[in-house]
């Protein structure tokens, strides 16, 4: 059934602290749809008991159709879920039933490595590339890190680099705009992309924490934008101008943090993987150094509507080539 983001929120925690990463909280799911109209928040629950089924995800409309379809927030997703097969399997039916009689066409879900949440998927699963993490039970986290890693934490350290842990105005609008240069810089893709309002509504929950690093005139040189929910902590998005890089803050911005939430029992830091699946990827070689655990991330595809999907894309691939690969091909 569909449930209101409150009855969501007291779903969510009901939920074992090792499940409870913040991608799948709803106040960041309706966040991530904040400013996007096409997007709408739902939250699909059914509960039993101890049992639960816990499917957060975003509806949005396919266009020039009359079908919609559902695709996980930026970041993670999928059902989060807890029961026997019989529960599981009542779940998945009133869930597909759901979905056929509002018209869902297709869905696209990105599984959260840490939760392996697409143990109990319905439809096809893809390992899509290998994610990093840190093991924070550690007593001594620096026995985790590569010599790489310990010696950029020591440069910066040495570069007389302050760690501050605020979400005041300052310190939002450089991160924004330290974030934006880097990301014109990159070319990149308008899923990274966010204007102001979405970091100061992201940053308005307990469960976020922005670590910036400033110069020695104080002046904000890189940040890195943190979750932290039950027994998980995540490394959400980080952006650092070339003061930045030659001192290697990130380093040390992972490395303070990890030592800070730890003591608040949290289990792991997860790290993510690289810019695409390839093992030379640059940005999985950065993580690597922190930590040699890693856990494969998988992506999630079910067509509601299979015979209607095929055509469609069919109909589109034919005059976009491209997007043959993509499962939502049309946006």
């Amino acid at each position: 059934m569909i449930v209101s983001a409150e009855e969501a929120v007291n779903i969510f925690y009901s939920l074992p602290a090792e499940m409870r990463s913040y991608y799948f909280h709803p106040h960041y799911v309706i966040n991530d749809a904040y400013g996007k109209e096409e997007l709408q928040p739902v939250f699909f629950v059914h509960k039993n008991a101890e049992c639960i089924f816990y499917h957060a995800f975003h509806l949005g409309k396919v266009p020039n159709t009359s079908y919609f379809d559902i695709q996980s927030p930026y970041g993670y997703g999928g059902p989060l879920i807890l029961g026997e097969v019989g529960f599981i399997d009542e779940c998945i039916q009133k869930y597909k039933k759901w979905c056929l009689d509002n018209s869902v066409m297709i869905e696209f879900i990105r599984f959260h490595p840490l939760l392996k949440n697409e143990k109990n998927y319905y439809g096809q699963v893809f390992e899509n590339r290998q994610t990093v993490y840190i093991d924070l039970t550690y007593d001594d986290l620096f026995t985790q890190f590569s010599t790489r890693v310990r010696r950029a934490i020591r440069k910066a350290q040495a570069n007389n680099v302050k760690v501050v842990f605020s979400k005041s105005e300052k310190y939002v609008q450089s991160f924004f705009a330290i974030y934006n240069d880097l990301m014109r810089e990159k070319n990149a893709r308008d899923e990274y992309l966010f204007n102001e309002d979405y970091f100061i509504h992201l940053l308005q929950s307990d469960n976020t924490y922005l670590v910036s690093a400033e110069n020695e005139d104080r002046e904000v040189i890189g940040a890195v934008i943190f979750f932290a929910s039950g027994h998980i902590s995540e490394y959400h998005l980080s952006a650092s101008n070339e003061e930045g890089k030659l001192k290697k803050v990130t380093n040390l911005l992972i490395y303070e943090f990890g030592e800070f939430i730890k003591v608040k029992e949290v289990r792991s830091l997860y790290l993510g993987g690289g810019t695409d699946g390839t093992y030379e990827n640059s940005l999985l070689y950065f993580k690597r150094g922190f930590s040699k655990k890693e856990m494969p991330f998988n992506i999630g595809k079910f067509a509601h509507d299979p015979v209607t999907y095929e055509n469609l894309k069919a109909s589109f691939v034919e005059r976009n080539p491209q997007k043959d690969q993509f499962i939502l091909f049309y946006r």
